[in-house]
């Protein structure tokens, strides 16, 4: 021990004891004072920790168990299959998007190509049986007065100059 003065000049001892060291250090019991006041959570830290480090050999069985039940469950074939499924749809990205974002997805557009595909189906399950005469050309100007035909045909007339101008609009 070494002698050192002291307020009064008597001699004061040095302390040698770690702890008391320590102790005397102002960080020391600042640190020291945030664990006792946390003291209850660090306790109910330390008890969860202890639990979980009990079951850890429970919890890496079962995370093996479940590797190993997908490893089997997955079949090798399909994997292949949605790699290459999904490669394909990122190529095809540009052009889906393309899609969704172009007009024809407007209900009123879907409602017309709707009646355009019904109709192109009963007309086929009209003619499906077999070849159909219609007849000459004058059958043909007959046909012109019927008002669904002069309905048709004016609307195809409308349609052909809407989409030459679009078109030329496009150029």
């Amino acid at each position: 021990m070494t002698v050192t003065e002291t307020h009064a000049g008597l001699p004061a001892m040095e302390p040698t004891d770690p702890l008391a060291v320590a102790l005397a250090d102002p960080e020391v019991r600042q640190a020291l004072a945030v664990i006792v006041a946390n003291a209850p959570d660090l306790a109910a830290l330390v008890l969860l920790s202890k639990s979980l480090l009990g079951r850890s050999r429970d919890i890496v069985d079962n995370v093996n168990e479940r590797v190993e039940y997908l490893r089997e469950a997955i079949d090798p074939e399909e994997i292949r299959r949605y790699l290459e499924l999904r490669q394909a749809l990122n190529e095809a990205l540009p052009t889906i998007e393309g899609f969704l974002q172009s007009p024809i997805l407007r209900p009123e557009i879907v409602d017309i190509v709707g009646r355009a595909g019904e109709a192109a189906l009963e007309a086929e399950r009209k003619t499906a049986t077999g070849p159909r005469q219609v007849g000459g050309a004058f059958a043909l100007v007959r046909q012109l007065k019927d008002p669904q035909i002069q309905e048709t045909l004016g609307y195809a007339i409308e349609f052909a100059k809407a989409f030459g101008r679009r078109r030329m609009l496009g150029r």
